[in-house]
């Protein structure tokens, strides 16, 4: 394969095969589904639902150094590269548009008399979260660089897509595989214009929030998941704590309670 890029938190990041990091696997399975159900009579059980758990990724990969001293120096820098402390990216160069947030299991570190070189290093890297992640947000879906119609994304081919509206009805899609529960995965809504009583309305979903307070020029609203804030002031109490979800591809939206004129924004990520 390419090369796989390791990206932590701070931003720093490590090309594997420019630090002579061989990937020989790099392989995510699917989605962990578990399905949940519940005895039903003598005779059978009744699903209840379906969750989506932990995907375990095996990796394997040979390091390679000028020396017998210097491959010492590299199993240091790789376990550095690997700690798992806190979370870090993987990113696959040949889908560089897409990361994984993941932490690693402990790692072997083989050597090989004479080689230069540590090998047979195969270890799993955990995604708690189960699904990787678009690089980017949909602020900026015009930064192509970020997003890719022919790499797995799901995103329309010979399609511009939108996500910044002055209008009061449009369409949002959602290219990722699953539905954007904004619980569970937080997005924000931003909304800047005069408002009385503004509501968001997705008819897809069949979900309406309202907001029973003034919006007034100048200001900026943004529902964060379930959270409204006002100025960056959070103003709960002020909502009808209704959710809006994204469900997988196109969601219409409906926007009312605006006065004059305004632009709304919907900054999401997608997942796979």
């Amino acid at each position: 394969m390419k090369t796989l890029i390791v990206q932590r938190l701070d931003g720093t990041t490590y090309d594997l095969n420019k630090l002579d990091i061989k990937i020989i696997e790099f392989s995510p399975p699917s989605a962990n589904f578990t399905v949940n159900s519940v005895q039903v009579g003598k005779y059978g059980e009744k699903v209840t639902g379906v969750t989506v758990g932990p995907r375990v990724i095996p990796i394997s990969m040979d390091v390679f150094a000028s020396s017998n001293l210097t491959i010492i120096s590299k199993r240091n820098e790789f376990f550095r590269i690997f700690d798992s402390m806190e979370d870090f990216y993987i990113i696959d160069a040949r889908i560089p548009t897409i990361r994984w947030k993941v932490r690693a299991d402990q790692q072997p570190f083989k050597f090989y008399d004479n080689w230069h070189m540590g090998g047979d290093i195969s270890f799993n890297l955990n995604c708690i979260e189960g699904y990787a992640e678009s690089i980017d947000t949909t602020a900026h879906i015009d930064d192509l660089s970020k997003w890719s119609s022919v790499g797995g994304m799901n995103l329309p081919l010979n399609k511009r897509l939108k996500y910044e509206y002055s209008v009061p009805e449009f369409d949002i899609y959602n290219a990722s595989n699953i539905d954007i529960m904004a619980e569970e995965k937080p997005y924000k809504i931003v909304f800047h214009g005069q408002a009385s009583n503004l509501t968001i309305y997705n008819e897809t979903t069949d979900q309406t929030f309202e907001l029973n307070t003034s919006i007034r020029d100048g200001d900026e609203f943004v529902l964060n998941g379930p959270l409204p804030f006002l100025n960056g002031s959070m103003i709960y109490d002020s909502g009808n704590h209704e959710l809006i979800d994204l469900a997988k591809g196109w969601n219409h939206i409906k926007i009312n309670g605006y006065q004059g004129n305004f632009t709304i924004l919907f900054d999401t990520r997608f997942y796979y």
